[in-house]
């Protein structure tokens, strides 16, 4: 177990964290992401639901 604890230790001390700057790029990055995805499956549930809802009208559905 001593030995587990040392390599984590040494492996600890390899990681090179990201500077403040970096991770908040980071953060906006995948927010503004998150967003754009958001709104780009928004907009084709909304399209689909039409063209559906058009469909059932169209049909007699």
């Amino acid at each position: 177990m001593n030995i587990l604890l040392q390599n984590v230790k040494t492996e600890y001390k390899k990681v090179v964290w990201p500077s403040k700057d970096e991770t908040v790029k980071s953060t906006l990055l995948v927010a503004a992401m998150s967003v754009a995805v958001s709104i780009y499956v928004g907009a084709f549930d909304v399209i689909a639901s039409r063209i559906l809802s058009m469909m059932g009208t169209f049909f007699g559905g």
